[in-house]
């Protein structure tokens, strides 16, 4: 092992040098391991690239990785090989042609899946090795790496406090990976620097938390970790469906997968018997992950109670879910009982129809226990708690990120768009589907300069509102950033909430002094 010398760390500066301007030693180096591709035809980044690939191809240390995707290859052969002899089998009847076209789809999505996991495992490998010193040339510094790595049970314990994660969640995010919305995991990261990254291997046991045990993570990547998608087990949702009334959850689960409406994951066989039926040797149904938003988009759709709306009405249906219980909820009463029950009642409600303002008190406190939204539509109009509609940071009393975006959209302000944004917006629209059911977008499509426009009506009606903030609010479009990853500085206890009006000296006012361009002319 020790007499591995990389090539990409020993090119790490030259790989824009043209070959006869190399160092001697790297120049005859460079000839006889590239060979027969000629260095002066490649570009810089194709130069690299090629020799990560050396590298890899002979590093002793990655010998067991070398090996798990060899044998990956292997079964990626053998899986094109079985599409080949079903596509050469003679279907004489209906039934045989039948059971041709559900094989050959079979093989073809587990091909899909094998390519799928071939893709997100490109580009992590880094040498770890020193440099030899070149003749010619002075030392080059290894690649430094200012990351500080925790392991496994210090990561899970801070993604279980701070978002009730489950080991199972974490093996999906790591599964996907950085480039997908998912997490980095680390081998070794206590002795080597940078560390290589972790990848579930094909096959094997089906327990995939287990190979988590050896893993570590970027301490400010999980301190920061913001999910995309939320993921379940399999005996988890057959749990969560069992007692429906006249439902066999795992049959209607396999029932969605067939449909194309609920994907199983496993991050060591990519799917689990419920999409390879055929295959015993792949993990069962319990075993696999499932999108929560998928989950719900079934119970939204396919589940359904009566809303009694009063003895002369005709009772309409609803999602048979709580939307006080999912993942957009917090508890509470059941939604027959909450004033939202109204809008979750009309048929085919839309966001347009919508006027909704924000109600209650200007206190010393900030956004307090009275202060509500007040939604009308076709008629009704009801107050709902902030908390009710899940707008509140339970925890610090506060507005959370979809309640700071909203009340940001009362006062005219514009959301620029990053990744982490999007997220944010996406968990509003669940504010929308899930407490008034509100199932198309009820915001326009991003534009640039204007973010993302309501389609409804919204305004800040709390107390006796300053007549000249409000102008002021309504012809500014300042971002609100800052405002939405500091929480919602309005609620701070012992802060004046008055956002809007520059005399007062609170955490409010001096953000809008600071992202005021008139205030910074």
């Amino acid at each position: 092992m020790g007499s591995f010398d990389s090539l990409t760390l020993a090119l790490a500066n030259w790989f824009d040098t043209s070959l006869c301007d190399l160092p001697e030693p790297l120049r005859q180096r460079v000839e006889q391991e590239f060979f027969p591709m000629a260095w002066d035809e490649l570009s810089a980044e194709q130069r690299r690239s090629v020799a990560l690939q050396l590298d890899y191809q002979h590093d002793p240390t990655m010998e067991k990785d070398r090996q798990s995707w060899w044998d990956f290859f292997q079964r990626i052969d053998a899986v094109k090989a079985q599409i080949a002899a079903w596509d050469a089998v003679a279907t004489p009847t209906a039934g045989e042609l039948a059971l041709k076209e559900k094989r050959l789809k079979e093989l073809q999505q587990e091909l899909a899946r094998m390519d799928a996991q071939v893709r997100h495992a490109r580009g992590d490998y880094f040498p770890q090795r020193n440099l030899i010193e070149a003749k010619d040339e002075g030392p080059v510094p290894e690649p430094t790496q200012a990351v500080r790595y925790i392991a496994y049970p210090k990561a899970m314990h801070e993604l279980a406090s701070r978002l009730g994660a489950t080991p199972e969640e974490l093996a999906a995010w790591v599964f996907w990976g950085p480039g997908n919305s998912g997490l980095a995991a680390y081998v070794n990261a206590n002795e080597l620097d940078p560390p290589p990254r972790f990848h579930f291997g094909f096959g094997g046991d089906f327990d995939f938390v287990s190979a988590l045990m050896a893993t570590w993570f970027s301490e400010d990547e999980i301190a920061h970790f913001e999910p995309v998608e939320r993921y379940i087990t399999g005996q988890a949702l057959i749990q969560r469906w069992k007692d429906k009334p006249g439902l066999q959850a795992e049959a209607f689960i396999l029932a969605k997968i067939r449909e194309s409406r609920l994907q199983d994951i496993h991050p060591m066989f990519g799917g689990t018997r419920g999409t390879f039926q055929e295959h015993d040797d792949f993990p069962p149904l319990t075993s696999g992950l499932f999108m929560v938003s998928q989950v719900e988009q079934v119970e939204a759709e396919d589940f359904a109670k009566p809303v009694d709306r009063g003895p002369t009405s005709t009772p309409i249906e609803q999602p048979i879910n709580d939307p006080a219980e999912d993942s957009v909820g917090h508890g509470g009463p059941s939604a027959a009982t909450q004033p939202n029950a109204i809008f979750l009642g009309m048929e085919n409600l839309s966001a347009s129809e919508l006027t909704i303002a924000f109600v209650g008190d200007r206190g010393e406190s900030g956004l307090g226990a009275n202060n509500m939204l007040e939604i009308s539509a076709r008629g009704e109009t009801r107050r709902i708690a902030l908390a009710g509609l899940n707008l509140v940071d339970r925890r610090r009393g506060c507005l959370n990120s979809q309640g700071v975006i909203l009340l940001g959209m009362a006062h005219k302000k514009t959301l620029t768009r990053t990744d982490q944004n999007a997220r944010k917006m996406s968990r509003l629209r669940d504010v929308f589907r899930v407490h008034l059911g509100i199932n198309k977008d009820p915001f326009e499509a991003y534009r640039k300069g204007r973010g993302w426009v309501p389609h409804f009506r919204i305004s800040d009606k709390r107390g006796a509102a300053d007549e000249r903030a409000q102008r002021e609010a309504e012809r500014r479009t300042d971002s609100y950033e800052a405002l939405i990853e500091r929480g919602n500085p309005f609620a701070a206890s012992g802060q004046s909430e008055h956002p809007f009006n520059d005399d007062d000296d609170d955490a409010a006012s001096a953000w809008l002094r600071e992202n005021d361009p008139d205030a910074r002319a």
